[in-house]
């Protein structure tokens, strides 16, 4: 039965699939000076990046890669192998290629050659682009939770990332969190503070339902910040 859906359902379901679009335009509307503070961090880039240059491509045969452009290059990750294309020029769409291997892409879709193989009609999953490009930019664990929306990225392990969404993108950075292990339990815990702010993030080895997608995570997280509680899903992707 069609069901309407209400307008704050429709932001909730917008700014979950959007956030990591949204803090990458808000990372270059704050001050200049606050922008090239955070660039000087570890792993600050993945997060103030322009616009995500990872693609995550699966084709209507079954066959899926992730592509990482870089300039006038592009990162081929196949199943088979890793390869590195240079820019050829096209009469349209972005063209890669080098010996037996073609990628094409044009708008969302992308074509595949690699030796006889040929795919066709591959499209992009923009939901699996986000975390495929925050592995690739050195994310070590990331989590996201609903209601409000937020994400929490751990950067080689010695930057915190957090931001959520209450009628604006809050964004938080922290230094040098120091983890608490407790094996018995399978939790890890990170606490630490910066000039204005304090967070805490608890990593239980539980599985984890998304409220939202239905996607299963392999960890349970809670953060809390400046007191105010945060529960979501997280995976490692390193």
């Amino acid at each position: 039965m069609y069901r309407q859906v209400s307008l704050e359902e429709s932001r909730v379901k917008y700014t979950k699939f959007n956030l990591p679009i949204l803090l990458l335009s808000y990372a270059f509307l704050v001050a200049c000076a606050q922008v090239k503070d955070i660039l000087g961090l570890p792993g600050a880039k993945v997060v103030l990046s322009n616009q995500a240059k990872t693609f995550v491509y699966e084709c209507p045969d079954g066959y899926s890669f992730t592509v990482s452009l870089d300039g006038g290059q592009a990162w081929l990750f196949l199943p088979e192998q890793t390869i590195q294309l240079p820019h050829v020029s096209s009469g349209s769409g972005a063209k890669f290629s080098k010996k037996q291997i073609t990628f094409w892409s044009k708008g969302n879709e992308a074509r595949l050659e690699s030796g006889s193989k040929v795919h066709v009609a591959c499209k992009n999953n923009q939901a699996k682009a986000v975390w495929e490009h925050a592995k690739l930019n050195g994310v070590d664990f990331r989590a996201l939770g609903n209601e409000p929306s937020w994400v929490l990225e751990i950067v080689n392990g010695n930057t915190i990332i957090f931001s959520d969404f209450y009628d604006k993108i809050n964004f938080y950075v922290f230094k040098k969190p120091e983890p608490e292990v407790d094996q018995s339990t399978s939790t890890t815990i990170f606490k630490v503070k910066n000039e204005s702010h304090v967070i805490s993030v608890s990593i239980f080895g539980t599985t984890c339902q998304d409220t939202m997608s239905g996607e299963l995570f392999e960890s349970s997280v809670i953060v809390e910040l400046d007191g105010k509680s945060f529960k979501g899903c997280g995976k490692a992707l390193h």
